[in-house]
C-alpha cells in the first residue's frame, strides 16, 4: 500500500510539473509575441513558435514524425481536464463599465 502511495504521489508530482511547464511555455510565447493577432503571418509564427516550446516542455522527440500531432493531443487533454487553470485562448472583448 505504501508503495502505491508513493507511486501516486510521484505521478501528480509530474504532472503538476509537466503543467507548469506546459503553461511557463504558453506564456513566454505570448509575452514575447510582438506581432498582430490579425495579422495570417504573424498568427502562424506565434502558432510555429508555441508547438515548438510545448513540444519541448512535453518531452516529444523532435524526429517524432508524428510531434504535432502528439502535442496537439496532449495540449488538449491538458486543457480539457483544466489541468492548464482558467487559460483562455480567445481575445476577451473589452466591456465599459458605467459608473
Amino acid at each position: 500500500m505504501v508503495s502505491f502511495l508513493i507511486f501516486f504521489v510521484s505521478v501528480l508530482v509530474h504532472l503538476q510539473n509537466l503543467v507548469t511547464e506546459v503553461q511557463c511555455a504558453m506564456y513566454k510565447t505570448l509575452a514575447e509575441f510582438n506581432g498582430n493577432v490579425e495579422d495570417e503571418n504573424d498568427l502562424e509564427n506565434l502558432i510555429e513558435q508555441q508547438f515548438e516550446v510545448l513540444q519541448k516542455a512535453l518531452k516529444i522527440p523532435h524526429k517524432a514524425s508524428e510531434a504535432r500531432l502528439m502535442v496537439s493531443k496532449k495540449f488538449l487533454t491538458l486543457f480539457r481536464t483544466g489541468k492548464l487553470g482558467c487559460f483562455i485562448l480567445d481575445d476577451v472583448p473589452e466591456t465599459n463599465t458605467v459608473s
